[in-house]
C-alpha cells in the first residue's frame, strides 16, 4: 500500500486539526500524529501553545514525554529545553559560560490555535495563509449552542467526506436514528454545484423528515426543512438542517493520520427556542450513537480496501456529488489550477 504522502500529494500540504484547545492544558504536552508525522503538542504555563517534531535533536527520544518548565519543552531523557520556536536553549550537561545552544533548532510546525481547535501548517514551505482560512460556523453567535465530538476511523478522508455528505445511505446505515426505510420511497430532487474548490448539495424536498427520534429533537413544530451539505477542499464538509429560526449544523474536519486512518473533529451547533443547555448531553448521545454506525460501515469499507487498495468505484448519476469531490482532490493532489477554477451544476434525483 502506498505511503499518506504518495497518495495525496500536495494535498498534504494545507492546514489540518492536530488536536483541540481543551486537549493540552497549560504546562502539558501531548503527541498527535498528521501524515505519518509524529507532532509534540505543548502549552507553556503562560498559555502559548507551540508544536514540534516529537523528536529531541540529541538522541531522538520523544519530546511529547517530556515536561514543560516555564516556557519551555525539556526533554526527559538528557533534558534539553526546547522554546516555542524550536531552539534549544538550554543543555544542562554542558559548561554554562561555554555552551552554544542556540545553533541548535528544532523545524517547528507552524500552528494557529482557533475557534476552539489547534490547527497545523504540513507543507514544507511557509503557510500560504496567516490562519486556517476555515471557521467554524456560529461559534462566537450566543443564540447557538455547540460542542466538538473527536472520532477515530479506520478509513481515508475521502471515503469519509463522501460518507458525511451521503443521504441514500442513512436509511440503511442509520435506521431508526435518523431516517427509516420504508417502502414507499420518496423522490428527493437535488442541485450539485461544483466551484471555488467546494461542492454544494441543495436539496429540493422540503416535506422530508427525520426519523421520529431526531424529528422529536430537532424539529418538533414541524417546520419546512431546508438541506445543504457542502464539502470544502481538502478534507472538511458541512451538513445544515434550517427549520425556519432553529437549526442544526454538523461541520467536520478529518486529520490525515495513516494510509487508512484518520482523526475526525466534529463541530455541531444547533439552535433552538428552549433548554439549549440542558438538551446538549442528549444532542451529544444522539450524535454519537450516529457517527458509531458510521465508524462501522466505514470500518466495513476500510476492511475491504486493506485487502484489495484499488480504487475503482461504481457510480451512478445519483453519486455526482462522490464524483465531484473525487474529482477536486484529484485536482489538489497536483496543484492544478482547476481546483479553483473548475465549475459544474447538475439537477440530480434519487429515492429514499
Amino acid at each position: 500500500m502506498e505511503s499518506l504522502l504518495e497518495r495525496d500529494g500536495l494535498i498534504a500540504h494545507n492546514w489540518y486539526i492536530a488536536c483541540l484547545s481543551v486537549e493540552v492544558k497549560p504546562g502539558q504536552v501531548i503527541q498527535r500524529t498528521v501524515y505519518e508525522k509524529a507532532l509534540a503538542i505543548f502549552r507553556t504555563e503562560s498559555g502559548k501553545v507551540s508544536v514540534l517534531p516529537d523528536r529531541c535533536l540529541h538522541r531522538l527520544a520523544l519530546l511529547s514525554q517530556g515536561e514543560v518548565r516555564g516556557e519551555r519543552l525539556a526533554c526527559m531523557y538528557h533534558g534539553w529545553e526546547y522554546s516555542t520556536a524550536g531552539a534549544v536553549e538550554r543543555i544542562p550537561s554542558e559548561d554554562p559560560e561555554q555552551q552554544d545552544s542556540k545553533k541548535h533548532c528544532s523545524k517547528v510546525i507552524p500552528c494557529v490555535e482557533q475557534d476552539g481547535a489547534v490547527w497545523v501548517w504540513m507543507g514544507p514551505e511557509a503557510p500560504t495563509t496567516a490562519t486556517p482560512p476555515w471557521r467554524f460556523p456560529y461559534a462566537s453567535d450566543p443564540a447557538w449552542e455547540h460542542y466538538f465530538m473527536i472520532t477515530d476511523f479506520p478509513n481515508e478522508v475521502t471515503n469519509l467526506a463522501e460518507n458525511f455528505m451521503d443521504v441514500p445511505h442513512t436509511v440503511y446505515v442509520h435506521k431508526g436514528w435518523f431516517r427509516d426505510e420504508k417502502a414507499d420511497r420518496k423522490k428527493i430532487p437535488h442541485t450539485v454545484e461544483t466551484h471555488n474548490g467546494r461542492v454544494l448539495v441543495t436539496y429540493l424536498q422540503k416535506e422530508d423528515e427525520f426519523s421520529w427520534g431526531a424529528k422529536l429533537l430537532l424539529n418538533p413544530h414541524g417546520a419546512p426543512m431546508l438541506h445543504t451539505d457542502e464539502y470544502i477542499y481538502p478534507n472538511i464538509t458541512r451538513v445544515d438542517y434550517i427549520f425556519g429560526k432553529n437549526g442544526f449544523v454538523i461541520n467536520s474536519q478529518g486529520t490525515p493520520v495513516g494510509p487508512l486512518n484518520s482523526r475526525v473533529y466534529t463541530y455541531i451547533a444547533y439552535k433552538i427556542p428552549f433548554f439549549k443547555k440542558l438538551l446538549k448531553p442528549l444532542f451529544g448521545f444522539y450524535t454519537r450513537q450516529v457517527i458509531e454506525q458510521d465508524v462501522e460501515i466505514m470500518h466495513n469499507q476500510g476492511s475491504s480496501l486493506r485487502l484489495d487498495g484499488t480504487l475503482a468505484f461504481r457510480s451512478t448519476p445519483c453519486d455526482e456529488l462522490h464524483v465531484q469531490i473525487e474529482r477536486l482532490r484529484f485536482y489538489g493532489k497536483t496543484d492544478n489550477p482547476l481546483l479553483q477554477s473548475y465549475t459544474a451544476k447538475k439537477e440530480i434525483n434519487f429515492w429514499i
